[in-house]
């Protein structure tokens, strides 16, 4: 192992310092062409727009067994891009912009 040690937002100061730095970071990250593909792949990744239904779960499967840690596990799946989002400040254009390119990388 090199040694490197990974940055922390805690390095900025106090915990509004640390916030401000962790929001810029995210911005930085997630802005641009690049960025909004990144974005775009993970939710689709994660099927952040495609929530569990339980009228699918019981026609694919004719039991409720295991719908709900299906869900559990979609809903924590989903927490990670919800993550990233808290630190965006996207208008409902780019939610819209954003939701139609994940479902076209879904395929």
């Amino acid at each position: 192992m090199s040694g490197k040690r990974f940055a922390r937002s805690g390095q900025a100061g106090g915990p509004a310092k640390a916030r401000d730095a962790l929001t810029k970071a995210y911005l930085r990250v997630f802005s641009g062409e690049d960025g909004e593909m990144v974005l775009a792949d993970l939710a689709a990744t994660v099927g952040y727009y495609r929530r569990p239904s339980y009228g699918e779960w019981m026609a694919r499967t004719r039991t409720p067994a295991g719908f709900e840690l299906h869900s559990a596990l979609s809903n924590a799946r989903a927490e990670v891009v919800q993550h990233i989002m808290g630190f965006l400040t996207l208008d409902e254009a780019q939610l819209a912009a954003l939701e139609k390119a994940a479902r076209a990388e879904e395929g």
